[in-house]
């Protein structure tokens, strides 16, 4: 039987990426996927709001590396918290050889096109939204919390581990190309947990799909 997928937020921001050929393989996995479309696809409002603040942080920093094109002695810090610096010396790296005009046409090109299949995306291949922000447990995201470190990553799953509890769900996939948080053995780990710390609430966990570990 064809199971429905929970997709997580990085499947659907890959995917808005996919320029072709050249596009790295995890981001061609993620387009493939939705793509070749097998089972519904699940949107919980936690992605919702994680698509929307990853949206605004690439702008931030496409900005910020413009600036510093300009201006070899801006500092990304003055506009850029200290978890995105790593992104942006990477991109100001890859960049700052080449025409600023040209990078800048581009990486908004980029934006455009990333956000315009979003929208897409979200108008066109969602069959199901479910557990919006205000519904989320926020007692199940502080467990899961214990092991996944990233509060974002704990609020999708939480979501997800709400829906697959209700009475009568058929198992559904939990679909990410997450390696550091959602590993098959870090997911196995978390199960095990709440197996041993939280048997009594009896939380049901989707099946993980993770592009990141398929062929």
């Amino acid at each position: 039987m064809t199971k429905d997928n929970f997709l997580d937020t990085n499947i659907i921001f890959s995917y808005s990426n996919y320029l072709g050929d050249d596009s790295k393989e995890i981001i061609t996995k993620c387009y493939l996927f939705i793509k070749n479309k097998n089972g519904n696809f699940i949107l919980c409002g936690a992605v919702l709001e994680e698509l929307s603040n990853i949206v605004i942080k690439r702008s931030n920093i496409h900005k910020a590396v413009i600036k510093k094109l300009k201006d070899e002695k801006f500092s990304f810090e003055s506009l850029l918290p200290n978890r995105d610096l790593p992104f942006a010396k990477k991109l100001y790296e890859a960049l700052k050889n080449q025409d600023i005009k040209k990078v800048s046409e581009e990486l908004a090109r980029e934006r455009d096109l990333s956000e315009m299949h979003i929208q897409k995306f979200l108008k066109m291949q969602i069959d199901e939204r479910v557990i919006p922000i205000e519904q989320i447990n926020n007692e199940l995201v502080n467990k899961i919390h214990d092991i996944i470190q990233n509060h974002a990553d704990c609020k999708i799953l939480a979501s997800a581990l709400q829906l697959q509890t209700q009475e009568g769900r058929e198992t559904f996939f939990f679909v990410t190309s997450d390696g550091k948080d959602l590993d098959p053995n870090g997911y196995d780990y978390l199960k095990e947990h709440f197996k041993t710390n939280y048997d009594k609430e009896s939380y049901k966990f989707p099946e993980l799909l993770n592009l990141m570990f398929t062929n």
